[in-house]
């Protein structure tokens, strides 16, 4: 069934009404969400394999997604913005900055950078090393290259993803396209790590992030039962484009 974390007032419920049982993404013409109110923690929920099989979940076609999930979670969240659209996919482009992403790991009980490293791609060559990606190279259709040197689970490369980029909404896709590696172990094989982003404006001066992601088909055993990992870590990029202190306390999952 689904999982719901109800962490010290953190993490919220997203409300009736505006979610069912079940992952719905705000795709065109889907049904408007209730975004907390800005300055409330965002709402974060999580879905295991059983549940989403039992349920015949199918990823929604404004993702991109196709097969089998094995763990999803989902957040949304506003908050108070006074620049542009722009402003915001630029920050979603500046790649360079993950690595002062900071998340909570439960595992050792303190905040620790998200990456050991970050960099834009010129390709899906991890040596192509470039400067961050500008709001105006992320155009719609655009498919742009990242290399990210996860602080747990180490190197691969990334595909970043531009599915729309309007001054009222944006969405962005991110999937890795190199399997993801530890100790001659592969955790994620191409394509398992997989999230979208959609930034949308809701009335002057207010912005709503909603965010899923998920391991799919060719993620490792190894992997699983790290959800409040998964949880800090969609926080804290919800932190980042949303412009919160990425350490900000209390952590989404203490």
């Amino acid at each position: 069934m689904k999982l719901f974390l109800p962490l010290a007032g953190a993490l919220f419920l997203l409300t009736a009404g505006a979610q069912a049982a079940l992952p719905q993404p705000p795709c065109a013409g889907g049904a408007p969400l209730a975004y907390p109110a800005p300055g409330a923690a965002p709402a974060i929920s999580i879905w295991h394999d059983s549940d989403l099989t039992e349920a015949h979940w199918q990823p929604p076609a404004c993702t991109g997604w196709t097969g089998r999930s094995k763990l999803v979670v989902e957040l949304a969240g506003s908050f108070r913005f006074g620049g542009s659209m722009a402003d915001l996919v630029a920050r979603v482009g500046s790649i360079s900055t993950l690595a002062k992403v900071q998340y909570w790991s439960t595992t050792d009980k303190k905040w620790r950078p998200l990456a050991n490293g970050a960099a834009a791609l010129t390709s899906p060559d991890a040596k192509s090393r470039r400067g961050d990606f500008s709001a105006s190279e992320m155009t719609k259709g655009a498919d742009r290259y990242y290399w990210e040197d996860d602080s747990r689970t180490g190197a691969a490369v990334y595909r970043l993803r531009v599915y729309e980029n309007t001054p009222e909404r944006a969405i962005l896709a991110s999937e890795n396209v190199t399997p993801v590696r530890q100790f001659f172990v592969t955790l994620f094989q191409t394509g398992a790590i997989q999230s979208v982003m959609f930034i949308q404006r809701l009335s002057p001066g207010v912005f709503g992030i909603y965010s899923l992601s998920r391991t799919g088909e060719g993620t490792s055993g190894l992997a699983a039962g790290h959800d409040a990992s998964y949880v800090n870590r969609a926080a804290a990029l919800y932190r980042q484009v949303a412009g919160i202190k990425t350490d900000q306390e209390p952590p989404a999952a203490p």
